[in-house]
This record gives C-alpha cells, sequence and structure tokens, in this order.
C-alpha cells in the first residue's frame, strides 16, 4: 500500500489523506460535477456579501429595487447570485442522480460521502428557497405561509405541537416584517450558508479518502495524472468557465422585478420557481395534501435516499445489474418532471384521487418495465 502511495497511483478506498492524482480519463467534466456545485456555492458567498450591503431586513423590497436601479452592476450582481443558485441546484440534481445510477455510494467511506453529499442537498436546498423569500415578493410571502403551515400541520407538528411552534418562532418571530426578514437572512447568509461549508470540508475529506468513483474499468499501468499542476488547472478552468458562462447569462437577461406583497393585481397566479414546483403541486393534488400524500411522500423519497447504501446488496455496478434502484432512480425523475409540467400546466387545479393514482401507477410501470425489459434483453445478447 505504501509503495503505491509513494508511486502516486491512485487505489481505490484508500485510508490515506492526501490530494490523489486522478487519470486522464477522469478529466472529463462529468467527472468533476461536484466541483461545479462547489464554485457554485464559493461564487454565491462572495456576491451574497456584496448584496448584503444594501439589503435592508426592514425594507426588503424597496432595498432590492434600489439594488437593481441605484447601485453600480447591483442588477447584475443580483442576478448573477439568482441564476448561479439555479445551476447549482439543477447541477447537484445532476451530480446526485449521477452518482446514484452508477452506485457510487457503495465501498469504505462512500456510505458516509453519500449521506453527508444528501445533507448539503438538502441545506443548499433551504438556502435556495429562503433566499427566494428574501426580496419579499408577493410569492415570497405565499411561501412563508406555506411553510408555516406545512411545519403546523406536518407528522412533527401534529405529535409535537410544542416542537412546531418553537420551529415557526425560529422562522418569523414575532411576525412583523423586520424581525421575520431578520431571521430569514440569518438563517440564509450565516446558519445554514455555514452548515454548507462545514458539510462541504467533511464531504471533501471523505472524497479524498475514498477516490473518485471508476465508472470505466481502469486502463492497466496508466500513467495517473499529477494534481499539481494539470488536475488542478484543470479544475480551475472549468470552474472559471462555469462561473463565465453564468455571468454571460446574467448581462444578457438580467432579472426582472416580481410584484411586490400587498399589491393588489387581480388574476395573478403564484407559480414558484421551476426547483419548488414539485412540492406546491403536491400540495394541491386531491387526495395527496398535506397531512395525506403529498409531503410525507417527498419525505418518505428522502428518507429511502438516506438509506440506499444500506439497502443495495446487488453485487455489480452497472445499472442494470442494480435494476431496482435503477428503476426507483427513473421514476423519481419522472415525478420530479411530471409534478413540475403539471405545475405549470395547471396551477392550484386539483385532480380526483383515481387520476392522480393512475398517472402514479403509470410512472411506476413505465419505469419498472423498462428497465427489467433491458435488463433481461441485455442477458439474451450475452447467451
Amino acid at each position: 500500500m505504501n509503495d503505491l502511495l509513494e508511486s502516486g497511483e491512485q487505489t481505490e478506498g484508500s485510508y490515506s489523506i492526501t490530494l490523489k492524482p486522478v487519470s486522464r480519463k477522469q478529466l472529463r467534466f462529468d467527472y468533476w460535477t461536484g466541483l461545479f456545485v462547489l464554485a457554485g456555492i464559493i461564487f454565491e458567498a462572495i456576491t451574497g456579501p456584496l448584496l448584503l450591503f444594501y439589503y435592508q431586513a426592514g425594507n426588503p423590497y424597496g432595498s432590492t429595487v434600489s439594488i437593481i436601479s441605484t447601485v453600480p452592476l447591483g442588477g447584475i450582481i443580483l442576478t448573477a447570485h439568482l441564476y448561479m443558485a439555479y445551476a447549482v441546484i439543477l447541477i447537484l440534481f445532476v451530480h446526485m442522480f449521477r452518482n446514484y445510477f452508477v452506485g457510487a455510494y457503495r465501498g469504505a467511506w462512500r456510505w458516509a460521502q453519500w449521506i453527508i453529499g444528501l445533507l448539503l442537498f438538502l441545506v443548499v436546498y433551504s438556502i435556495a428557497i429562503i433566499g427566494y423569500i428574501l426580496p419579499e415578493y408577493y410569492i415570497s410571502v405565499d411561501a412563508v405561509h406555506i411553510t408555516i403551515t406545512l411545519i403546523e400541520r406536518s407528522i412533527v407538528g401534529r405529535v409535537f405541537p410544542a416542537l412546531a411552534s418553537f420551529l415557526v418562532s425560529a422562522l418569523v418571530g414575532n411576525a412583523t416584517t423586520a424581525q421575520a426578514w431578520q431571521h430569514f437572512l440569518a438563517m440564509h447568509a450565516i446558519l445554514l450558508t455555514g452548515l454548507a461549508f462545514v458539510l462541504i470540508a467533511v464531504h471533501f475529506f471523505l472524497f479524498e479518502k475514498s477516490g473518485i468513483h471508476q465508472v470505466e474499468k481502469a486502463v492497466p499501468d496508466e500513467k495517473p495524472v499529477p494534481v499539481m499542476p494539470v488536475s488542478m488547472l484543470n479544475s480551475l478552468f472549468l470552474a472559471f468557465a462555469f462561473i463565465a458562462i453564468v455571468l454571460v447569462f446574467s448581462a444578457l437577461f438580467p432579472q426582472g422585478l416580481l410584484t411586490a406583497y400587498g399589491v393588489p393585481q387581480y388574476g395573478l397566479l403564484p407559480f414558484p420557481d421551476w426547483y419548488l414546483m414539485p412540492v406546491y403541486k403536491m400540495m394541491d393534488v386531491a387526495g395527496l395534501g398535506l397531512s395525506t400524500g403529498g409531503v410525507p411522500f417527498l419525505g418518505i423519497l428522502v428518507v429511502i435516499a438516506f438509506l440506499v447504501p444500506f439497502l443495495d446488496r446487488y453485487k455489480g455496478s452497472l445499472p442494470l445489474d442494480r435494476p431496482l434502484f435503477t428503476a426507483m432512480g427513473i421514476f423519481v425523475i419522472l415525478f420530479l418532471a411530471s409534478m413540475t409540467l403539471w405545475g405549470y400546466a395547471q396551477p392550484g387545479l386539483s385532480q380526483t384521487r383515481l387520476l392522480t393514482l393512475a398517472m402514479f401507477g403509470g410512472m411506476v410501470f413505465v419505469s419498472t418495465v423498462s428497465v427489467y425489459a433491458m435488463k433481461y434483453a441485455r442477458r439474451d445478447l450475452h447467451e
């Protein structure tokens, strides 16, 4: 083992904490989705304090207007902060699903890396939701009301009402604009962001323990690429290229102001951002609401995701070697996509329970039958 480490070769699952070299195949950008997430979070941590100089918790909408209209480059910085949040969430989805389908959660230390990654996903998601609330748009306040309702009518709120009251108090304080938005700002900029960087440090520590998950078989005697300067320069190039793309889009498509809370506009439907739409739609689907199936169903999916490393007992590493878990992953993708599209197509319109169950049953059928059909077709080709 020591001889291998001294020679610079990568050892899968080694327990030595070093910056490991990588193979040439592993310089492909799809191996570095985590790098894009890290670059995006660092970018958010830089642009966030710049906006904080001008943001006022007592006047959230007015200060947002001022940032866009009077602060030099304020509109571009605010737009880039928003677009980078979108990009980080999207890449987090790609990163998690990619690692899920290739079984990267299996092996020494990888189960812990998977769990920390899920926690990081939930924290970043929460940061994005609170950032979505901060400008006090009409939809922002609706999101606060929905969150309070979720807390009070959830299983936790029904079983532990005192805990629910504490969580609501921590969220909005005395419910005045100044105190509620001070709480949101503290959670967004300090508490959750600090927790995110702690989780990133632990995640990277575990990554260095386990090494890059090898999707393809290693080429025998392939000389590893050294960390300095090749791998480091490759990482910096990808990170800066990613940030540059976001900045260009921010300059070309600046963020527009939504309607402020309290301004009457007839016929205005609340459309949340795309990453919130699945939860939004699950809450107005007939028979799958707050206290029956909708939100608890999402909670069950999250719990299963945390248990996946312990439930997956398949021997193979390819997706078709693990058909049940591959089918589950495809179902979740279909579920998120269908809930998002359905939410935009029919906002606030409930459907019958029979139609909802038929749609869910169809997604289960498509994901399961397609995966097992491909599995048996592959087996027949090799016989």
